[in-house]
């Protein structure tokens, strides 16, 4: 990638920076072909590294029509443009409009409601919701997490409505088969070492059928390495699918135990909450169905952060502990990330409004 944009992304701090630096769309769509083609432009359909602009056809002039590009490759010849089988496929929106929602979001500490994008842009909500919806799709990783992953279960959701009619839901096991909550796996790896500089982990979580042992082996299987050394409590489905790592400890939370040594789920522990206060505060529902999405988007954030030392604290009951500080990296720097993985990962709008996911990667937990 050309240094002159890396530079010119590190210089976006605040929202008036933003607004200056996405204000013009040739620039706009330049930035975008850096960040999409980092090593040169590459067609989207059969691969190639060569193409050539294709000059504009709308006037009797020979002027190029600035974006858009044919394949060189004598077997495909295919024209596309930097948006071309990315979630921005055949978008009516002005790039720098898309910049400018991206910045928003990512620099929005839990993110950011359809709601509240469609009036800082100016466009409706439907528009913003897919927008949302586009960014979460790009931040989907794919590659397996290896080192020391934590893993841990959640509920998501409310109680269910109660109706006068329905008889008293009992106590124990026997009421909580009436709960309507959906059952979530979460797993988070864990950082290389506390050296300043090293990065967050990445963090994971798909919706699961159940807290079943196959449930979590179908969820396990395709997002940790098997040589990695797995950290989780004492839940039985945990304890079986460990078997199948190079290594497996437990933390005993029915015994009060909580960390030993560095054997605990904290991190983990800490994304599930990340998650529920995201939820509740910022977009207060989701659905089942487009609950992976809105985790992508969670786990990309939670992996957005850098170490910059350490520091010893007092807890309450004044008792020293060392603990290691982060820094966020800015949101300007993280388009780069985001628009990297952008080819290969389409959206449509389905009939009734919705959305349509057309991936050629595994996107999904």
């Amino acid at each position: 990638m050309p240094e002159t944009v890396l530079a010119g992304l590190s210089n976006i701090r605040t929202t008036e920076e933003m607004i200056v630096a996405f204000r013009d769309e040739e620039h706009c769509r330049r930035l975008l072909e850096s960040m999409v083609w980092p090593d040169g432009r590459i067609c989207p359909a059969c691969g190639y590294k060569r193409s050539i602009a294709i000059a504009g056809r709308d006037t009797g002039k020979r002027r190029a029509r600035p974006g858009l590009y044919q394949c060189s490759s004598g077997d495909c010849r295919f024209q596309f443009t930097v948006t071309t089988h990315t979630p921005l496929h055949s978008t009516k929106l002005p790039l720098r409009v898309w910049l400018k929602a991206m910045w928003l979001m990512l620099q929005s500490d839990k993110g950011l409601s359809s709601v509240r994008l469609a009036e800082a842009l100016g466009v409706s909500q439907p528009t913003a919701w897919r927008m949302g919806h586009a960014l979460r799709l790009m931040v989907a990783r794919e590659h397996m997490l290896d080192g020391t992953v934590e893993v841990d279960h959640f509920h998501l959701g409310g109680r269910p409505r109660k109706h006068s009619d329905d008889p008293p839901p009992g106590r124990g096991r026997k009421g909580q088969a009436n709960t309507e909550k959906t059952p979530v796996m979460a797993m988070v790896q864990r950082p290389n070492d506390v050296t300043p500089g090293t990065p967050a982990g990445d963090a994971r979580a798909a919706v699961v059928t159940g807290l079943s042992l196959r449930a979590a082996e179908r969820a396990v299987e395709t997002q940790i390495e098997p040589h990695a050394r797995l950290m989780s409590d004492e839940a039985k489905a945990f304890t079986a699918i460990g078997e199948s790592f190079a290594s497996h400890e437990t933390v005993k939370h029915s015994s009060r135990e909580y960390v030993r040594d560095t054997v605990h789920v904290n991190s983990v522990e800490g994304f599930n909450s990340r998650v529920r206060r995201t939820i509740a505060g910022v977009f207060h529902h989701i659905s089942s169905q487009h609950a992976d999405l809105y985790f992508h988007e969670i786990g990309f954030r939670w992996s957005q952060r850098v170490i910059t030392g350490s520091a010893v604290r007092k807890t309450r009951h004044g008792r020293e502990i060392t603990r290691t500080l982060w820094s966020r990296v800015p949101p300007a720097l993280q388009l780069l990330s985001v628009f990297r993985a952008a080819t290969g990962r389409q959206m449509r709008r389905s009939p009734d409004g919705g959305i349509i996911i057309r991936s050629a990667v595994a996107v999904f937990g």
